[in-house]
C-alpha cells in the first residue's frame, strides 16, 4: 500500500493486527486456502453447535385424581425441566402430585447429548468472523488494484490513439508534401507558359510599334512632301510645342499637380506655379467625379470648374433635371429626365462615330484630337444630381420599334457611366459627375466596378461642416483629390466664391452685384411660389390654398403613417391610388400644393417637413 506519510503508515499499521499483516503479505492462492479453512471451520463448528443438546433433563408427569399420568402439554410438548431447576422446584415445595416419567431415561433422568455446544457455537462465529475479515481485506486491495488498472489501460489506449494520429498524420504529411510538388511544378509550367506568352507579346507589340513608325514616317513624308529641310524642322517644332489637355509620357504623379507640366486645350489663362487652386486645371481634361454632402459646395465649386472650361474653349452641356436657363446661361441646358435620356443616347452614338472616323483616318491619336480641338468639337458633359438618374431615367425608345414590344434595357444608365468613363478622353467628350458620394450603388447602382472607378475617374471630395450655432452644413472652403489610377488622397483648398455662378458667356459674364434679367413670367412664377403662394399679386391677406384631390389624398396618406418629414425617394414606392403608383414628378408636384397651402415647409431636396397640429 502507499501511503502519503510516515504518519499515516505508523497510524495505518497499529489499527491492523499482526495476523492481517501476515495474512497481507501472503500470496492469493495462499489467500483463498486460509479464507477456505477459516470458512471450512466455521461451517463445521456451526453444524456442531447445531445438533444435540446442551444440558441434561428430567422428564415428570402429573397424577390426576383418577390415578393417571399425564406426561403432556395440549400441544403434545413433555414436561421437561434441568435438574437445577427440578432441585429449585423441590426447595420450593413440589406438589406430590409430580413425579418423574419412568418411560424417559433413568427414573426421568436424560444425559446432555452436547455439552461442548456452546464452545462449537463461538467456534463457528470465529471461523465466520475471520473469513470475513479476510474477505474484506482482500477487497480493499482489489479495489486498490482496480484503480491502477483503470489507469493501465486508460494509459495503453492513449499510446494507441496517440500511435494513429501520429500514423495518421504521417499520411497527411505524405499527401501535403506531394500536393505542395504538384503545385510547384504546375506552377513552373505555369510561370514557363507566361513568359512564352510575354515574350510572345512583346515581339507583337515590338512589331506593331515598328508598323506603326514605318507608318508614321510614311504619313510624315506625305504632309511634308515638296517642304524643304527648313519648313520640316519648323513643322516637327510646331508639333512638338502642340498643346494637349492628355498626360504625355514625361509626366509624372507629382507633374500632375503642376499646371506647367499640362495644358487646357485652348488658350487659357495660365495659372501661377504657386496658385493653390491650380489643382482646377486637372478637371478639365479629366472624367471626373465631384461628390460631399449636403452644403458642403458641389454647385458652386462645380460652376467654377465649368468657367475654367469655358475659359478653355470647351463646349458645355448641362444635364441638370431640375435647372432652368436663368441658372445656366452660356452653356447648353438640358432639362428633364425624358430629355436627358434622349442626349444620353445621342452621346453614345455620337462616341462611336468618332472612334470609327478615328479608325479610318489614319492619323495618330494626338493628330486625331488635335483636329477635334481645332474643329470645335470638345464637349464637356456636366451630370448635375446624378445620384437620382437611375430612379427617374428610362433607355428612350428608337424610332424604328414598336412601343409595345420595346423593353427598355435596365442597365441603360450604367453602361453611359461606364462608356463616359472610359472611352470619354480620346473623343474629348470630357464628363463631370456631380453625386452625393462615390460608392457604385450610387453611381448608376453600377455594382462591382470600384476598380474601374478608381482607374478612370478623377475625383474630388468636398468636405461640409457644422455651424454651431445653427446646426447646419456648410461648405468649410476645404477638400481632397485623387487622380486616376492612384491611391492618394491630396488635400485641396476651394475657391474663395462670394456668390454663385450662373452666366458663363465670355462676352459678358454675370457679376455679384449684377441681377440677373428675369422675364415677367418668370417673376410672377418666382413670386407664386416663394412667396404669395398662389394669392393673386394684389393680395394683401394671403389664404391657404386648396389642394387638388391628388395632393389631398397625399397629405391624408403622409398624416396617416405619422410622418413628420417626408422624402420623396423614400415614401415614393409606398404611396398609390387605386394600385395606380407615380413618378417622382407627379409626387413633387403634389408636395408643391402641400407646401402652398401651409400645411408643410421644404426641408431640402425632395422633402418636406409637415405643420405639427
Amino acid at each position: 500500500m502507499n501511503y502519503l506519510s510516515d504518519k499515516h503508515k505508523q497510524l495505518s499499521e497499529s489499527q491492523q493486527s499482526g495476523l492481517m499483516l501476515w495474512f497481507g503479505r501472503l500470496p492469493m492462492d495462499k489467500k483463498a486456502v486460509a479464507i477456505g479453512l477459516s470458512l471450512t471451520v466455521g461451517i463445521g463448528s456451526a453444524a456442531m453447535a447445531w445438533k444435540g443438546e446442551s444440558s441434561d433433563r428430567i422428564y415428570f408427569c402429573v397424577r390426576t385424581p383418577q390415578k393417571k399420568l399425564v406426561c403432556q402439554d395440549q400441544n403434545n410438548r413433555p414436561f421437561r425441566m434441568t435438574p437445577f431447576y427440578w432441585s429449585q422446584w423441590q426447595l420450593e415445595g413440589m406438589p406430590r402430585q409430580i413425579v418423574r416419567n419412568p418411560a424417559m431415561g433413568v427414573n426421568g433422568l436424560v444425559k446432555a447429548t452436547n455439552p461442548y455446544k456452546p464452545f462449537w457455537a463461538f467456534g463457528g462465529f470465529l471461523g465466520f468472523a475471520l473469513a470475513g475479515w479476510m474477505l474484506r481485506h482482500c477487497q480493499y486491495e482489489e479495489k486498490q488494484k482496480a484503480i491502477f488498472e483503470d489507469i493501465a489501460q486508460k494509459r495503453d489506449a492513449a499510446k494507441a490513439e496517440m500511435a494513429a494520429r501520429s500514423e495518421l498524420l504521417e499520411s497527411y504529411r505524405d499527401v501535403a508534401i506531394a500536393e505542395v510538388q504538384l503545385q510547384a511544378d504546375l506552377d513552373l509550367i505555369a510561370n514557363d507558359r507566361t513568359v512564352d506568352i510575354q515574350k510572345a507579346e512583346i515581339y507583337a507589340h515590338t512589331e506593331i510599334e515598328v508598323t506603326q513608325m514605318e507608318a508614321t514616317d510614311a504619313i510624315f513624308e506625305a504632309q511634308t512632301a515638296g517642304m524643304t529641310e527648313q519648313q520640316k524642322a519648323d513643322y516637327i517644332k510646331q508639333l512638338r510645342e502642340m498643346k494637349t489637355p492628355y498626360l504625355q509620357g514625361s509626366q509624372t504623379l507629382a507633374g500632375t499637380i503642376d499646371p506647367n507640366d499640362k495644358v487646357t486645350g485652348a488658350d487659357s489663362q495660365a495659372i501661377a506655379p504657386g496658385d493653390k487652386y491650380r489643382w482646377i486645371n486637372n478637371t478639365i481634361g479629366y472624367p471626373t467625379l465631384i461628390f460631399g454632402g449636403m452644403g458642403a459646395g458641389k454647385s458652386w465649386t462645380t460652376r467654377e470648374i465649368i468657367w475654367k472650361k469655358v475659359q478653355a474653349g470647351w463646349n458645355i452641356v448641362a444635364l441638370d433635371p431640375h435647372g432652368t436657363q436663368v441658372e445656366w446661361r452660356g452653356v447648353r441646358l438640358i432639362t428633364g429626365y425624358k430629355e436627358i435620356a434622349d442626349f444620353m443616347q445621342w452621346y453614345m452614338d455620337e462616341m462611336r462615330q468618332r472612334y470609327d472616323d478615328y479608325r479610318r483616318s489614319g492619323l495618330t491619336e494626338e493628330q486625331w484630337t488635335e483636329r477635334l480641338r481645332n474643329s470645335g468639337k470638345m464637349l464637356s458633359v456636366i451630370c448635375e444630381e446624378f445620384t437620382t438618374w437611375t430612379d427617374n431615367i428610362v433607355e428612350p425608345m428608337p424610332n424604328n420599334c414598336e412601343e409595345d414590344k420595346w423593353k427598355p434595357d435596365p442597365d441603360f444608365i450604367g453602361k453611359w457611366f461606364r462608356c463616359a468613363m472610359t472611352e470619354s478622353r480620346k473623343q474629348l467628350m470630357i464628363p463631370l459627375f456631380v453625386a452625393h458620394d462615390r460608392t457604385m450603388e450610387i453611381l448608376a447602382k453600377a455594382k462591382g466596378l470600384s476598380k474601374l472607378r478608381d482607374a478612370a475617374l478623377l475625383e474630388v471630395e468636398l468636405i461640409a461642416t457644422i455651424d454651431p450655432i445653427t446646426t447646419e452644413a456648410k461648405a468649410s472652403g476645404r477638400g481632397r483629390i485623387k487622380l486616376p489610377g492612384h491611391g492618394q488622397w491630396i488635400d485641396i483648398e476651394l475657391p474663395k466664391l462670394d456668390h454663385k455662378r450662373i452666366d458663363f458667356r465670355l462676352d459678358k459674364p454675370l457679376t455679384s452685384n449684377e441681377p440677373p434679367t428675369i422675364d415677367k413670367a418668370t417673376l410672377e412664377r418666382i413670386y407664386e411660389l416663394e412667396f404669395n403662394l398662389g394669392n393673386k399679386a394684389g393680395d394683401t391677406q394671403p389664404e391657404p390654398k386648396q389642394l387638388s384631390t391628388m395632393a389631398q389624398k397625399l397629405y391624408e396618406y403622409l398624416t396617416r403613417t405619422e410622418r413628420i418629414s417626408a422624402d420623396v425617394r423614400e415614401f415614393k414606392g409606398n404611396f398609390k391610388v387605386n394600385g395606380e403608383r407615380f413618378t417622382v414628378e407627379q409626387i413633387k408636384g403634389w408636395m408643391y400644393e402641400i407646401v402652398g397651402a401651409e400645411k408643410a415647409y421644404w426641408i431640402g431636396e425632395g422633402v418636406i417637413k409637415l405643420n405639427q397640429i
